[in-house]
């Protein structure tokens, strides 16, 4: 039986492809929650509230899957739109704003005060998306370094985390104007692959340096095309994105020399696919105006995925998170 948690609801799937369902008690309402993360270590879940005054949350999973609502605090930003967690603060990028706050995490899962808030400056070239910087993503290497995906100044922006819970800025990679970096995964080898969501690219990443990209569907979409949510089979020999507008998952082979070769597109099954994640065999998608999350099955040789005919109906569903 495997776990997920759907925003800030928690469904089960079977095992069977029958079988997707929300717990009784498995819903906690809460503002907005646009990415939900897990504590690595406690049972404990993190979210940020992505509305103009941004706030971050957490909150106790119990084994039978209810939740309930720890602590919420101010990220003193607008629209936080992604948290990670690392020795024992909780980071959380604020997309309108362009800054990351900092956070403590007690032993009990509370949140402290803020000890850190870093803004990012510049612009982009993209009129009316790169006004200004916004920060989307916040990735703990396991060197330690905490990578902040910038969508609109084009840059990932590198830091270290202090023992008092401060960012301090050691360098960045600029990446080509009117990109829009979103998401990306690190594969077993050390190479990164970014989703691009202004130019609709994966993009890979080795020693620090972009060495390569690809379009982000293998069919090339009829209209403009918002690449989103990014992830790994288990196995590392293929990628997954999911495509806003083309509404479509697109599957690549990760070949011997890092590079991507794309092995196909599928629908989504449903509009304007948010986020995606592997668990085990099946893939998982989120749908965001269709308001419906769906389960497709992975062919282990190939990695395509298939449908299960596994739905749940949830209001506009941002994030997946597999337990």
């Amino acid at each position: 039986m495997n776990r997920l948690v759907l925003g800030c609801y928690t469904a089960e799937m079977d095992g069977t492809g029958l079988g997707l369902t929300v717990l009784p008690g498995g819903a906690l309402p809460t503002p907005s929650p646009s990415f939900v993360i897990a504590d690595p270590t406690r049972p404990l879940l993190y979210a940020v509230n992505e509305i103009p005054d941004g706030t971050v949350s957490s909150y106790a999973l119990h084994a039978d899957g209810t939740l309930a609502h720890l602590s919420t605090r101010s990220t003193g930003g607008d629209t936080p739109c992604h948290v990670a967690f690392f020795q024992g603060y909780v980071l959380s990028a604020n997309y309108g704003s362009g800054s990351v706050s900092v956070h403590p995490v007690s032993a009990d899962g509370v949140l402290g005060e803020r000890t850190d808030l870093v803004r990012h400056e510049g612009r982009g070239v993209v009129a009316g998306r790169q006004e200004g910087p916004h920060c989307h993503e916040v990735v703990v290497g396991d060197d330690g370094t905490v990578t902040v995906v910038d969508l609109g100044i084009d840059r990932l922006v590198h830091y270290r985390l202090t023992g008092s819970g401060r960012l301090e800025r050691t360098g960045e990679l600029v990446l080509p104007p009117g990109t829009g970096p979103r998401h990306y995964v690190v594969h077993p080898s050390g190479r990164w692959y970014l989703a691009t969501e202004l130019s609709s690219e994966v993009l890979t990443i080795a020693g620090g340096r972009l060495v390569g990209s690809v379009p982000a569907t293998a069919t090339p979409p009829a209209g403009t095309n918002n690449p989103s949510g990014i992830a790994l089979s288990g196995d590392a020999r293929f990628v997954y994105v999911a495509n806003r507008g083309a509404d479509s998952v697109a599957t690549f082979r990760v070949r011997d020399d890092g590079g991507l070769d794309p092995a196909g597109d599928v629908p989504c099954g449903g509009a304007w696919p948010r986020d995606l994640a592997v668990s085990g065999d099946r893939l998982v998608v989120a749908n965001q105006t269709s308001n419906t999350v769906v389960t497709f099955r992975l062919d282990g040789l190939t990695g395509l995925p298939s449908p299960t005919g596994e739905v749940v109906a949830t209001g506009s569903p941002t994030c997946v998170l597999p337990l």
